[in-house]
C-alpha cells in the first residue's frame, strides 16, 4: 500500500499510528497521514502530539490549537502551550498559567495553575504556587497542595512526590503506599492491572496496590507498566520480559525490547530488529535497522535509516516512506565526504 500517488511519502521522521493517524515530519513541518497513506494534515505545523479522543494538538507560529481527523481547525490556534485531550478535557496555557478546555474550546477550569497533568478517572494532578495537589473536573480542590510533584490517577491511585521520594495516595488523599521509592521515576509510575512498576535504590521492581513486593528490585531497567501481562526488564545489560509473578517469560538475550502490543514486541539482536511473540518466536525476521511496537495493526520499521515502512503482522509492507534529508544533514554528509577525500588524498601522497 502506497500513498495515493503510488510513490513513497518523503519524511524526516515518523511516529506510530494512533487512532488511525500517523504523525510524520518533513523539512516543511509536521503533519499526519491516514492508514491509506493519504496526507490528511499538511506538513505545515511546527509541532504536534498524537491524536487523542479524536483531536490533535498542533503548533503554528508559536501558538497551539486543535484539529480533527479531517485536518480542520476545531479549536483556534491561540494558546501559548497545550496538552492532549483526556477524559474530555485538555490543559491549555495562556500568559504562563494553565487551565482546562472542553472539546468545544470552552474554558471550564480557569487559568490558575503552574503546570497540569491529564485528567483520568475524573481527577487531575496539578501544580499551584510550586506545590502539587489534585482537582476534579469542576476545578474543586480534592487533595491539598502539599506535594512536590504529582502524576495521573490510575485504578484509584495517584503517584506523588514528597521529600524527594515517590509514593501513592488515593482519591481521599490517604497514603496507601509509603514514600520510599525513587523520586526520579515520578513521571513513569502508574498502576495498571493492580501492579506498579517502580524503582527503589536505583533498581527496578514491581509492587501491588498495597505496596507488597511481587517482583524483586533487581533490574537495571523496567517498563513503566505491564502490557498484555508482561513487562520488559533489563538484567546484566540484556533485555527480557517477566510476568506478574516475576517469572522469566522472554529470556535475557536482547539488546532492546519494546512492550508487547497486539501480541508482538519489537526486539533487537546483533544490531538488527525484528518482532517476537510471547513464546519468544521470531514472527517477523531480524532484518531491520529499527522497529517500533505495533499500534492500530501496523508497525513502523526502517532500513539503514533512509527508508521506512509501516508493516502488518505478516511483515508485509504497507505505507512506504522515503527519508528526505535536511539542509544541515546534507551539509554534514558533504563534510564527511570531503574529509574522506582529504584522508584518501593524504594516503596517496604518502605512498608516492
Amino acid at each position: 500500500m502506497m500513498n495515493n500517488t503510488g510513490k513513497p511519502i518523503p519524511f524526516s521522521y515518523a511516529f506510530s499510528f494512533q487512532e488511525g493517524m500517523a504523525h510524520i515530519i518533513r523539512k516543511s513541518g509536521t503533519g499526519f497521514i491516514n492508514k491509506s497513506g493519504e496526507l490528511i494534515v499538511p506538513c505545515t505545523y511546527e509541532m504536534a502530539f498524537s491524536y487523542s479522543e479524536g483531536l490533535v494538538m498542533v503548533q503554528k507560529d508559536g501558538k497551539c490549537g486543535y484539529l480533527d481527523k479531517s485536518g480542520n481547525i476545531v479549536i483556534p490556534i491561540e494558546y501559548d502551550d497545550a496538552d492532549i485531550f483526556s477524559d474530555g478535557l485538555a490543559g491549555v496555557c495562556k500568559d504562563g498559567k494553565w487551565g482546562f478546555i472542553d472539546k468545544q474550546g470552552n474554558l471550564v477550569i480557569p487559568y490558575t495553575y503552574d503546570a497540569t497533568n491529564c485528567f483520568a478517572e475524573g481527577l487531575c494532578g496539578v501544580i499551584k504556587d510550586g506545590k502539587a495537589g489534585v482537582i476534579d473536573k469542576q476545578g474543586n480542590e480534592i487533595i491539598p497542595f502539599i506535594y512536590e510533584d504529582i502524576y495521573q490517577f490510575s485504578e484509584g491511585l495517584i503517584c506523588a512526590k514528597k521529600d524527594s521520594c515517590s509514593g501513592f495516595i488515593d482519591a481521599a488523599g490517604t497514603e496507601v503506599i509509603p514514600f520510599i521509592y525513587d523520586g526520579g521515576s515520578i513521571l513513569s509510575i502508574v498502576c495498571k492491572d493492580g501492579l506498579i512498576c517502580t524503582f527503589k535504590d536505583g533498581k527496578g521492581g514491581v509492587i501491588d496496590k498495597t505496596g507488597n513486593e511481587v517482583v524483586p528490585f533487581i533490574y537495571e531497567d523496567i517498563a513503566y507498566e505491564y502490557s498484555e501481562g508482561l513487562v520488559y526488564v533489563r538484567l546484566n545489560g540484556k533485555y527480557g520480559a517477566v510476568d506478574s509473578h516475576g517469572n522469566e517469560i522472554i529470556p535475557f538475550t536482547y539488546d532492546h525490547l519494546s512492550s508487547f502490543s497486539e501480541g508482538l514486541a519489537a526486539a533487537s539482536s546483533g544490531g538488527k530488529y525484528g518482532f517476537i511473540n510471547k513464546m519468544n518466536e521470531a514472527v517477523i525476521p531480524f532484518v531491520y535497522t529499527s522497529a517500533y511496537a505495533f499500534s492500530d495493526g501496523l508497525a513502523l520499521i526502517s532500513e539503514k535509516g533512509r527508508n521506512a515502512w509501516f508493516i502488518d503482522k505478516f511483515g508485509d509492507a504497507g505505507i512506504a516512506l522515503k527519508r528526505s534529508y535536511t539542509t544541515l544533514e546534507k551539509a554534514k554528509a558533504a563534510i564527511l565526504i570531503l574529509a574522506a577525500g582529504l584522508i584518501l588524498y593524504a594516503l596517496i601522497k604518502a605512498l608516492l
